[in-house]
């Protein structure tokens, strides 16, 4: 369980479709922050610049399904320590409530939401 100061568990945020490379937690939720970012501005694409990947979230224009979860699909090209690669993903429904009760709860405006916990670079 997360508590007050951590971010959720990443699974809860984002589905992994396909991926390249092995995904560590941190690379997993900044994925979702850049994702979620693109979703609610509208927005395209978004450059990933940082000490835990460099690379790029592209918002895909679709919805896609794993089973029973369902969200907007997002394509990433990354490069981390564990090399480079694509990710595919979509945002959960949890991932899209738990950043909508951020924006809701932000009294500053043009600020996006962003997880309970530490920002990831």
């Amino acid at each position: 369980m997360a508590s007050a100061d951590s971010p959720p568990p990443y699974w809860l945020l984002i589905a992994v479709l396909s991926s390249s490379l092995p995904l560590r937690p941190e690379v997993s939720l900044r994925l979702y922050q850049a994702a979620f970012r693109l979703h609610r501005s509208g927005e395209n694409v978004e450059r990933l610049q940082g000490d835990l990947l460099q690379g790029k979230v592209v918002r895909l224009h679709k919805d896609l399904a794993i089973g029973s979860v369902v969200g907007p699909a997002f394509e990433a090209e990354i490069s981390t320590e564990s090399g480079e690669g694509v990710v595919h993903f979509l945002l959960t429904r949890q991932g899209l409530e738990l950043g909508e009760e951020e924006a809701a709860s932000d009294s500053r405006e043009g600020v996006l939401p962003r997880p309970p916990g530490k920002w990831l670079n």
